[in-house]
């Protein structure tokens, strides 16, 4: 393979790379966006844990106060109970006292499933630290390694920046003003190998004779997708 043909190679592999290299580096916020919403979510999670324990103690405060007054009326009625002689307010009074010992029975119940909730929720609170202590773990390993990953990429940028300068620099002076002209154009999608007089591009043949003026180092454009070719076997 000729100079020149090499030289376009070596550029399409190089242009290839970049843009590649490129790709991924702008994909890094993207990914690192999204171990951002998962640690969120586990912060939130861990927040709503303890949260919901507060929240079962404040009730259980409130319904043990609800109780013990419902207790002091419900012993206060009976008291009045004792001293009612018309059939028809110590009917009434009776009525009242069904439903402040419905209303104590409500509270009894509810204070215990509270109490169970509690015991529930606070025998899971080291798990739940566990599971928020691994997301925060993962969280700066994968920023570790993603900064590592970066400047790796970044350094192969700029390698393969100076290699693509230097190869573009063996181009000839006939040969450089169109090659410019079409990677303005197209990008890395500028060149297509032609195997079996076939470029590999667009697909499109061309004559046995191009092909061997191709293989002997003449700069030619696919005459269908416009991209300089080089040989392959």
């Amino acid at each position: 393979m000729s100079s020149v043909t090499s030289a376009l190679r070596e550029c399409h592999r190089l242009r290839v790379h970049l843009r590649n290299l490129q790709a991924e580096i702008d994909r890094g916020p993207r990914v690192l966006q999204g171990y951002q919403d998962d640690l969120d979510t586990a912060r939130q999670s861990h927040k709503d844990h303890h949260d919901s324990i507060t929240k079962l103690k404040l009730k259980q405060r409130e319904d043990e106060g609800s109780l013990k007054q419902t207790e002091t009326r419900l012993a206060k009625l009976e008291d009045q109970l004792t001293g009612i002689s018309v059939q028809k307010e110590y009917a009434a009074k009776q009525s009242e006292i069904v439903q402040a010992q419905a209303k104590k029975g409500e509270l009894e119940d509810a204070i215990l499933a509270t109490i169970m909730e509690l015991e529930e929720r606070t025998a899971a609170i080291p798990a739940v630290e566990q599971v928020w202590a691994q997301a925060q773990a993962d969280f700066k390993q994968f920023q570790i390694e993603a900064a590592e990953r970066l400047e790796g990429m970044k350094g192969d940028q700029e390698v393969c920046t100076a290699d693509l300068a230097r190869t573009e620099a063996t181009l000839p002076p006939d040969v450089k003003p169109t090659y410019d002209n079409i990677v303005k154009t197209k990008g890395p999608d500028s060149f297509a190998a032609s195997k079996a007089r076939v470029c590999q591009g667009c697909r499109t043949s061309m004559t046995e004779s191009q092909f061997i003026a191709l293989r002997n180092g003449t700069f030619r454009t696919c005459a269908s997708c416009g991209r300089m070719q080089y040989p392959v076997e």
